[in-house]
């Protein structure tokens, strides 16, 4: 139906949403109440959501308790609304039949049905992407997430016009001794109440054409840093937007700027989210060319964020992958999420790719991801982004005794 619906937005003007629904702590509230019980429960929220519902709305249910609902023309307008009564009259209806202690949670991640999204696979990516940038915006102060476009178009080109962008580093914490320091560049605004958030920043410069223009600046500033940095052994992982991937003038501009200085260009590692490679496949093999003949890596962010995200490892010749984070949750309750990201760690490590678990915050699941053989950690709870390249990175030494004197 999505692919039915994507074909018939090229030829004339339709407007179709794709809104996946959530059930966040099913697995705690399964704990609690059973096995039986709460099939008993998925089956009763998933009628509720069928009468909640507009007539004639595509409802299906997923795996991982999600539920996927197709809504077409009015009802893809009001996407929002839809969504919000559905979760308003699930929370109503479950939690007085759930124990005292617990509360059902919800997250819903849309995704517009655009002419440049090639299959049904892409939607769903951009819908979890978006539910994941959903519950990461939970936990943001509400002044930020209430931040209009507007206002952050505005705060985008404040930012542009400035002689230096505010360039921040986060460690990538390896969990063997290397003598490689890894870290990755974050571009930020000046920290006041109102400021546009890093996320939002960059969200904001790829909907409005402007993330090329973000990229090159950070990319010009990176290149001056290293330029003055004396220690060789760093490698920089470098976000690009989809703005950027898909056009060869930017490629031109980075073959012509880092052309004569091989030496920072293979300390160059550049990074693309899986949604916007799956969506700009057209435009990979020229962009993984020419990093491949710069002696540049490439890693692929929100991994993990599509169904059977290895059979999409062939568009991009990644060195690195960085997970998503709905990978991540619920590993210190669930064993058979443990047990499939080791499994697909393992698969990784056979293709030689090196995996990153990012925005950790919580010290408690470090020994999980440790026991998953993740090689790379990240997130406030190692090292904050730092305007200092200054993070402890583990080292071996061997100290030699002469015993003769």
């Amino acid at each position: 139906m999505i692919d039915a619906c994507l074909k018939q937005g090229r030829k004339r003007n339709l407007t179709a949403t794709l809104a996946l629904l959530q059930l966040e702590n099913f697995y705690e509230i399964r704990s609690w109440v059973g096995l039986s019980e709460a099939d008993l429960l998925l089956t009763d929220i998933a009628q509720l959501l069928k009468t909640t519902l507009p007539k004639h709305v595509l409802l299906c249910r997923c795996h991982n308790f999600e539920f996927a609902v197709l809504l077409i023309a009015d009802c893809s307008v009001n996407a929002r609304l839809i969504t919000d009564k559905l979760k308003q009259a699930l929370l109503s209806a479950v939690s007085p039949s759930l124990p005292r202690q617990l509360e059902l949670k919800c997250g819903v991640g849309l995704a517009k049905l655009e002419t440049n999204i090639p299959s049904w696979p892409v939607v769903f990516a951009r819908a979890r992407h978006n539910l994941s940038l959903a519950h990461h915006h939970r936990e943001l102060p509400a002044h930020l997430v209430s931040i209009s476009p507007d206002i952050a178009l505005k705060q985008l080109h404040a930012a542009l016009k400035c002689t230096e962008l505010k360039l921040e580093f986060q460690a990538l914490v390896g969990l063997a001794p290397s003598p490689l320091q890894h870290y990755e560049v974050r571009c930020s605004l000046a920290r006041h109440e109102q400021s546009l958030p890093t996320l939002l920043l960059f969200e904001t410069a790829a909907r409005n054409a402007l993330g090329e223009l973000l990229d090159r600046r950070i990319i010009e500033q990176i290149m001056r840093r290293l330029s003055a940095d004396t220690a060789p052994n760093r490698r920089l992982l470098v976000n690009l937007s989809h703005n950027s991937l898909v056009s060869i003038p930017f490629l031109r501009w980075l073959e012509e700027s880092l052309s004569e200085r091989r030496a920072f260009a293979s300390q160059l590692i550049f990074q693309i989210s899986e949604t916007d490679a799956l969506i700009a496949q057209h435009h990979l093999i020229t962009f993984c060319e020419v990093i491949e003949k710069l002696g540049c890596k490439l890693s692929l962010s929100n991994f993990g964020c599509t169904p059977k995200p290895l059979r999409y490892l062939s568009l991009v010749p990644a060195s690195f992958v960085k997970l998503d984070t709905s990978l991540l949750r619920k590993l210190d309750v669930n064993l058979a999420n443990l047990e499939f990201l080791s499994s697909l760690i393992e698969q990784l490590h056979k293709r030689g790719i090196s995996v990153i678990a990012p925005m950790l915050e919580r010290l408690p699941i470090l020994p999980l991801l440790w026991k998953a053989n993740v090689d790379f950690m990240q997130g406030n709870c190692l090292h904050p982004p730092s305007p200092a390249m200054n993070f402890e990175f583990i080292e071996t030494r061997t100290i030699y005794l002469d015993v003769a004197k």
